[in-house]
């Protein structure tokens, strides 16, 4: 099934990394020369840099992401369980593939999806096993299809092109994907990037490279605010010889105000970064554009000095609001010996796009700024 299909998709979720399966998914990728796509629980599980990664799938994934999850006729599905934020509608969801799911977890495997071959197990075991079957069938199969998997490839490349994350920089004010590029070119895909919920969640996973397992940390459909710094403290002490960066909301970093405490008592060298636009902008965006722009218990006017809040348990704080600041101000806190606090002011009406709608199938993505609409 694997040779003969014309559009493989390899759809790997936090599975890959539970069962240290890394090498074995890329070896699958690279013998079978298939788009791949990495859940939110999922990336690092095939590093960002790998020249199959496509991008994050589902409610904000990407354009070709979900196309090639849409228009594929294999859907290769490893250590992953179909939930709503990835297939959005069931119905229409992949509906030209046959699917193979590997989960280890018998109660997923069939829930959401119907698969055409289910395999019950560990994905590193069930991976070792199937590499070893699928190499020996390459020398008499690697031909079949050549062609027609050659213009998937180009249609996958097309839709990259037409439709990448939105990345524009502005010169008045700090756009949150300025930010998250930031980060992303001075981290270098390799350190350890833990964060909240919302916008600056999926901006940091849409953005950020992760070229190894375990470098992402969130709290995925568990939707935890406050989880960036305390899992943060957890990641530095497990790791203490990486850079580890805290990425939070304005609204989530002060449910965890406490454990600043932590930080300056056990001298951890976290960076905490506040993308802070002044308001739960998760919830903002879907009021705006779901519920005709009536707000309602979004804004935060109050937020408290970094310097001061920093300096109050005996480190370094710093707020900034200017494009041409922020390179610099990240640089130094990373450089800086010890935790960093760095308040990031941001454009405060920024949208995460694309977007797909609640209900909506994965392939009807809102991928701008749209009229607002009324609900219901």
């Amino acid at each position: 099934m694997i040779w003969e299909a014309e559009r493989p998709f390899v759809y790997a979720g936090g599975g890959i990394l539970a069962g240290n399966a890394s090498e074995e998914l890329k070896e699958l990728v690279e013998l079978i020369d298939a788009p791949t796509v990495c859940t939110l629980m999922g990336l690092g599980g095939l590093s960002s840099s790998h020249r199959n990664f496509i991008s994050m799938p589902g409610m904000h994934g990407s354009y070709a992401s979900n196309m090639g999850m849409t228009e594929c006729d294999l859907l290769i599905a490893l250590g992953t369980r179909f939930d709503d934020r990835v297939t959005g509608q069931l119905g229409a969801f992949a509906k030209h593939a046959r699917v193979i799911h590997v989960d280890i977890d018998p109660a997923e495997v069939g829930k959401n999806r119907t698969p055409d071959i289910p395999i019950v197990g560990d994905v590193k075991r069930v991976l070792q096993k199937l590499n070893k079957n699928v190499e020996e069938l390459a020398p008499e199969m690697r031909a079949t299809n050549l062609n027609a998997r050659g213009a998937w490839w180009d249609k996958i490349r097309g839709w990259m092109e037409e439709h990448p994350f939105d990345r524009r920089h502005d010169d008045k004010v700090i756009r949150p994907q300025h930010l998250m590029d930031e980060i992303d070119r001075l981290s270098g895909g390799q350190a350890i990037v833990t964060s909240d919920v919302g916008q600056h969640q999926m901006w940091a996973a849409q953005l950020i490279r992760f070229n190894e397992p375990r470098l992402w940390i969130n709290s995925g459909g568990l939707g935890s605010m406050g989880f960036g710094m305390p899992s943060a403290i957890g990641a530095q002490m497990a790791r203490p010889d990486k850079l580890v960066i805290s990425i939070s909301g304005d609204g989530g970093f002060q449910m965890s105000l406490p454990e600043l405490s932590t930080i300056a008592t056990h001298a951890l060298p976290i960076k905490i970064i506040i993308m802070n636009n002044g308001c739960l902008g998760m919830v903002r965006q879907w009021q705006t554009l779901f519920y005709n722009d009536r707000q309602s218990s979004v804004a935060l006017e109050c937020f408290p000095d970094a310097e001061k809040l920093a300096g109050a348990y005996g480190f370094t704080g710093r707020t900034i609001d200017k494009p041409h600041e922020l390179a610099e101000a990240l640089e130094t806190a990373f450089r800086t010996p010890g935790p960093y606090l760095l308040n990031v002011k941001v454009a405060p009406m920024e949208n995460v796009y694309p977007m797909v709608p609640a209900g909506g199938a994965v392939y009807e993505m809102v991928l701008g700024p749209v009229e607002p609409v009324e609900v219901g």
